[in-house]
């Protein structure tokens, strides 16, 4: 049965997201321990099969995403991204904290790690649909993400930086902190939210979503 609140809504979650000098490579950047994410798994109710690193620069947000516990199987299709496995990210730069609709200034991206390239072998970054909103993004510009991923028998890893021009109002200095969700999609365990039960409309509400507070 569905709980009647969200347990996740009873608190207003914000976590620091650290500011690191070099973003990428992920072999030379400077993600580490003190970038990870908490794991909100418990309160949500959901399987607790990923761990999170974020970080920021002026140039953009930088992600590791390491899930487990989803065997070797992955249906990522590019062209179906809101279905695809993968890591999906919601990111606002300039969130309100009262809209239950995203707009303009809100995106959604379906991190992939296997199905692009000319032979369906590569790691991915596409944009996504958010449901109901007000009013769609601007288009993803070519070249505005990198990302690298490797394959296990149980999981994945991701890596991915989003540059400044991906990330639609980007302005650290005006204002230093993120609207952010994020889900692991998988064909098997379904949709597994980070900040709130599946049952809840966290795809498209805004006000579900948790905050990152960009600090030194």
């Amino acid at each position: 049965m569905s709980p009647l609140v969200n347990p996740a809504a009873l608190f207003r979650f914000r976590f620091p997201c650290r500011r690191r000098d070099k973003l990428w490579p992920p072999a030379s950047w400077g993600i580490d321990e003190a970038c990870r994410l908490p794991s909100l798994a418990s309160v949500a109710g959901v399987p607790d099969v990923l761990h999170l690193f974020v970080a920021w620069h002026d140039s953009g947000l930088a992600v590791r995403g390491i899930v487990h516990g989803v065997g070797k199987e992955r249906w990522c299709h590019p062209t179906k991204p809101e279905d695809s496995d993968g890591l999906h990210l919601w990111i606002a730069t300039r969130p309100t904290g009262d809209s239950h609709r995203a707009g303009r200034f809100c995106r959604r991206l379906a991190l992939l790690p296997t199905g692009g390239g000319l032979r369906a072998d590569r790691p991915v970054i596409v944009p996504a649909m958010i449901p109901r909103t007000s009013e769609v993004p601007a288009e993803l510009p070519e070249g505005a993400t990198r990302i690298e991923s490797a394959l296990g028998p149980d999981g994945w890893q991701i890596d991915a930086l989003l540059a400044a021009a991906a990330l639609p109002g980007w302005d650290p200095a005006e204002i230093p902190r993120l609207g952010f969700f994020a889900a692991v999609v998988d064909r098997r365990l379904g949709h597994v939210p980070c900040y709130a039960p599946p049952e809840f409309p966290w795809e498209g509400d805004p006000t579900t979503w948790a905050e990152l507070e960009l600090t030194a």
